[in-house]
């Protein structure tokens, strides 16, 4: 459940857009990794810089400067036969006596395309400046919308009527950048006043590849994903544009400025941008927080001339990734008991599928890579969490429910070593005890069952509760018997101490309940005690599907006779000398002599233990 709910979340944040910050982040990261350097050389920009901007400034006054400077740019360019001149400027109002020269230099080159732009605003005018250039025109649907305008909130700031009579080619140069304020995609083509609007860079690669274009590849908002090559400008060729001033008037500069022949511009496209400080052209892009507009333009031409947008997989795939992200970490955390493994898979899931995704991108494809990640994260960190909170709740559970039958201390080392859990059997040192019931049989054939049996379940809860609380262990009932013993699993604890301990509690509350049956009418039981200290094998015994954990050896035996003694002597509690050696002088002991277990030939001294001092 909480699988599908990260799943089904993640996607609907994706879906709705609110991870794009992170998408896009990623993105950045798989642009600056992927740079390969690939500009078309082919490319040059005339480069309105600070020095060109300066010295223009001083020799023809404040911008915008005259006209008659991008008439003779275009004419000189235009005889080394370039494939096309784009203006990266804008070229509305009027100039007397120079656009009908600017307007000649145009027609006669054919191949000059100036833009135009959509301006945000209302405005009352007349209608012209909600007129698109007729040259931007898009046949309906020929190209998807990324980007519709209202008409009555945008107009245009287009060329004056004498330079767009001039059979120019024209594209607009709106485009919005993404919510941080970095462009990273640029739309071919806006809807306004119910007609489709070519962008310039969609306009200049349509006429230079005379309108045969494969249907670029778009994302789901119908806009081209640039495909970054290089972080700067001078990517492509860049030139001054003082120099091409000087190239056209040598006189007019010293030999130190470098000069330019229109032979350089055969068969190339020539942008013409500013790049000066206060154009106010630079936009933040993955490649650089200061990219000049101009330097976009030609990147987002450069990647429309060789079909090398980034195309994006389906909506389908990218929905399935994400499954894929997050059922893998969920799976991880049910499989492995630890929280190491997990938690390395699912680093290293994380680690190929960016990785897969950095590959890809430097092939111009581009898959989601927020939202899996996004969910890859959730999912491990979602299902361990619930693991701890709803799988060990249900281990506790279970280990409670254990702990009414076993040992706690037996319960707690099993639990713990669930995965390494497995005694084969090995000899440890133990205190053994052995409790028996006086004359049990005889109380059977006097008594009422089911009333001697709800006793017998009241002796035995109260006996195994004292043996738990000296963390011992309950080997098994025999009968109305307790085998019990103590240092299994705490070899560096007091174990003849606790089970001295526990063996004097069980007859100071067997006479406590002794008292309560006697209200009741019940009979009163007697017990003895059997406590031996001794190496024995412990260990699982049985095969199959019945495996019974105990301890068995002589010391097991020599426990269970020193029970049984306790009838001859007449006495409660006998411990042996290894136990009386273990408890040392703080025991109160009563030497009873010396006895021989079966099958042995030498005795065993033995002891009534009275007290145990603290």
């Amino acid at each position: 459940m909480v699988t599908v709910l990260i799943a089904l979340g993640t996607w609907l944040a994706s879906s709705f857009g609110w991870l794009d910050w992170l998408e896009n982040r990623t993105l950045d990261m798989r642009v600056r990794a992927t740079l390969d350097g690939r500009a078309d050389k082919s490319i040059v920009i005339i480069n309105i810089d600070n020095a060109s901007f300066n010295a223009l400034t001083q020799k023809l006054g404040r911008w915008p400067w005259t006209r008659r400077v991008w008439t003779e740019l275009v004419r000189y360019i235009d005889q080394g036969q370039p494939r096309m001149m784009i203006f990266d400027t804008l070229f509305s109002g009027t100039e007397e006596g120079v656009d009908p020269g600017f307007a000649e230099a145009l027609q006669e080159s054919g191949k000059v395309l100036l833009p135009f732009a959509f301006v945000g605003g209302k405005i009352d005018t007349d209608a012209d400046v909600r007129q698109a250039p007729a040259a931007a025109a898009l046949p309906a649907g020929s190209v998807p919308v990324g980007l519709t305008l209202a008409a009555d909130a945008w107009y245009i700031n287009k060329a004056n009527p004498v330079l767009e009579g001039a059979k120019t080619l024209s594209g607009s140069i709106l485009w919005t950048p993404d919510a941080d304020g970095i462009t990273r995609r640029l739309p071919l083509a806006i809807g306004y006043k119910g007609s489709d609007w070519a962008t310039l860079w969609l306009a200049a690669a349509r006429f230079l590849r005379n309108n045969q274009m494969p249907a670029p590849p778009l994302d789901k908002h119908g806009n081209y994903d640039i495909h970054w090559h290089q972080d700067t400008l001078h990517s492509y060729e860049s030139i001054p544009l003082w120099e091409m001033i000087c190239s056209i008037y040598p006189t007019q500069c010293d030999n130190t400025v470098r000069k330019h022949q229109p032979e350089e511009f055969r068969g190339k496209v020539v942008f013409v941008g500013a790049t000066a400080s206060g154009s106010y052209e630079v936009r933040p892009t993955p490649v650089s927080e200061t990219s000049p507009g101009v330097f976009i333009l030609a990147t987002a031409l450069d990647n429309m001339l060789h079909d090398d947008g980034i195309h994006q997989i389906p909506a389908w795939l990218n929905a399935l990734l994400l499954l894929c992200a997050t059922v893998a970490p969920a799976w991880t955390v049910v499989r492995f008991r630890t929280i190491v493994a997990p938690l390395a898979i699912t680093l290293t899931i994380v680690a190929l599928y960016a990785g897969f995704g950095f590959w890809l991108y430097a092939h111009a494809w581009s898959i989601a890579m927020g939202g899996p990640l996004v969910a890859t994260t959730l999912s491990f960190s979602g299902n361990t969490a619930w693991r701890y909170v709803a799988v060990d709740r249900e281990l506790s559970r279970t280990r409670g429910t254990l702990e009414r039958y076993v040992s706690p201390q037996l319960v707690r080392y099993v639990m713990d070593n669930l995965d390494s859990f497995n005694f084969k059997g090995e000899k440890r040192r133990l205190t053994i005890f052995f409790s028996d019931i006086r004359s049990f049989t005889t109380l059977t054939e006097k008594s009422d069952p089911v009333e001697l049996l709800a006793q017998l379940n009241e002796y035995l809860e109260a006996m195994t509760d004292i043996i738990f609380r000296y963390d011992g262990i309950v080997d098994k009932f025999i009968g109305d018997g307790i085998m019990a013993h103590w240092g299994a699993f705490t070899p560096d604890r007091p174990n003849a101490q606790l089970a001295a301990r526990a063996a004097l509690d069980m007859m100071a509350r067997l006479k406590e309940l002794n008292t309560q049956w006697a209200t009741l009418g019940k009979p009163a039981l007697d017990i003895g005690i059997g406590l031996n200290t001794a190496e024995v094998i412990f260990g699982n015994v049985g095969t199959g599907k019945k495996v019974d954990f105990t301890a068995i050896g002589d010391g097991v035996n020599l426990a269970s006779r020193l029970e049984s003694a306790n009838k001859e002597y007449k006495t409660h509690i006998i411990i042996s000398d290894s136990t009386r050696q273990e408890l040392g002088p703080a025991a109160e002991l009563r030497s009873l002599g010396s006895i021989t277990v079966k099958g042995k030939t030498v005795g065993v001294e033995i002891y009534e233990l009275l007290s145990l001092g603290a």
